[in-house]
């Protein structure tokens, strides 16, 4: 048995594991829910290496935190900093300070408690922007970014999703909490569709209704007429396309818009982030979710998951989201649902309760309730986004060294040479 990989609270053989997946792959519904750590290979930061990077790009905010009391010595001593409470303790902080500011205040204005707060959630913003690059900063808006290498795995996960769909089944369902671009550019390169729930030509504004539509070949006959062209793309928590601003409607812009409008100016020091072009990650941001996208969003995930005979992979999402893990656990009621969670650093975690963190107690707790309908997968690299890839089982009549970016680029070559097909 393996030592790695458990089905309820029993270790299981990789080779069972394998065979559990396959037959996950044919069921009705299938979708991921990908985290901070599916980008991490590709560019991406974790939320350690948002804080690393933060206090690295400035010389004062840790002493600023400290001096807010916003941290401990101890949070610096062992990288133990949570960014999302940080973030959501900072805004709350700033609030209250910029009621109480006295008008005559005669400190000079680098001093002043607002000043430093603000300087604290620029730096920290900053941080998480560029996490979400995963390219180049100059790089970020060129065209066809999901042809690099560094994206491979992305355009075989969708890949495999799509073929491993049957006829009449309903396509894949795709969730991620991060606010990059990988998906959507991997899905461009191997020209899938991608249903977001925004459309329009020239103004893309959010209809919920997009989720309940699809693509089909109106020229098959039969069966082939239901195969699937498309996957729909939830982003749980808003993305760098998206912008809203002054209370407007959200609107997704181009990545080399974004870039020029809104990113570069927020990296060169610009407090543009109050124009709320993103959804920054904080423990306030249940709050900010109750509006109409993210509310839509988080009503797909959670219908999703009710839906029968129902399969979903968890790949480098880190259970430190309290709203996320709620529905989770709730949707354990399914009976037909099947939870695939792959958590490296699953052999870590202590026995003793008092010593974890509420993301370590879920992913605990998930492990302890030996349902059969939860498999977790641990191991460290075994458990990362490459690995996660690499299991899902191509279907039996898909050519094995065969993918759509091949076939392409072969009729490509046969236009450029002249040929006919």
């Amino acid at each position: 048995m393996s030592k790695f990989i458990f089905q309820g609270s029993s270790p299981i053989s990789e080779k069972d594991f394998k065979s559990h997946l396959g037959s996950l792959c044919q069921l009705e519904n299938i979708g991921v829910l990908l985290g901070a750590g599916a980008s991490a290979g590709c560019g991406g930061m974790t939320m350690k290496g948002v804080w690393l990077d933060a206090i690295s790009s400035s010389t004062s905010i840790v002493n600023d935190l400290l001096y807010f009391n916003l941290i401990t010595q101890e949070n610096i001593t062992n990288q133990d900093v949570n960014v999302e409470q940080l973030l959501d303790q900072v805004t709350q902080y700033l609030s209250v300070y910029k009621k109480m500011a006295p008008l005559n205040d005669d400190s000079a204005l680098e001093f002043r408690p607002v000043t430093r707060l603000q300087k604290i959630l620029l730096c920290l913003y900053q941080s998480v922007t560029k996490a979400a690059l995963l390219v180049e900063r100059e790089s970020f808006g060129n065209e066809n970014l999901g042809s690099q290498e560094q994206f491979k795995y992305h355009r075989e996960l969708l890949e495999k999703l799509i073929s491993n769909r049957q006829p009449g089944q309903a396509a894949p369902m795709l969730f991620t909490t991060n606010y990059d671009l990988s998906l959507e550019w991997a899905a461009e390169e191997i020209g899938i569709q991608l249903v977001n729930g925004f459309s329009g030509l020239h103004t893309r504004t959010f209809q919920p209704q997009n989720f309940d539509l699809s693509f089909r070949n109106v020229n098959a006959k039969g069966e082939a007429r239901f195969g699937h062209y498309h996957a729909y793309l939830h982003k749980l928590h808003g993305s760098l396309s998206w912008v809203q601003e002054h209370d407007s409607d959200i609107k997704e812009i181009p990545s080399a818009l974004a870039k020029s409008r809104y990113i570069d100016p927020l990296l060169n020091g610009e407090p543009v982030y109050d124009k709320q072009f993103l959804i920054y990650p904080g423990a306030n941001k249940y709050h900010h979710t109750i509006g109409f996208v993210y509310g839509e969003m988080f009503r797909r995930f959670s219908e999703f998951l009710s839906k029968p005979q129902t399969a979903i992979f968890v790949n480098g999402y880190g259970f430190g989201d309290y709203h996320i893990n709620r529905i989770i656990l709730g949707a354990l009621l399914n009976p037909s649902l099947h939870i695939v969670i792959f958590y490296p650093d699953l052999d870590t975690i202590s026995t003793d309760t008092a010593k974890l963190n509420e993301a370590q107690k879920c992913i605990k707790k998930l492990k302890s309730l030996s349902l059969n309908q939860i498999t977790i997968v641990g191991g460290d690299y075994k458990a990362y986004f490459n690995s996660f890839v690499k299991y899902i089982p191509k279907p039996v009549l898909f050519p094995r060294d065969t993918s759509t970016q091949d076939l392409v680029a072969a009729i490509n070559d046969l236009v450029q040479s002249g040929n006919q097909i």
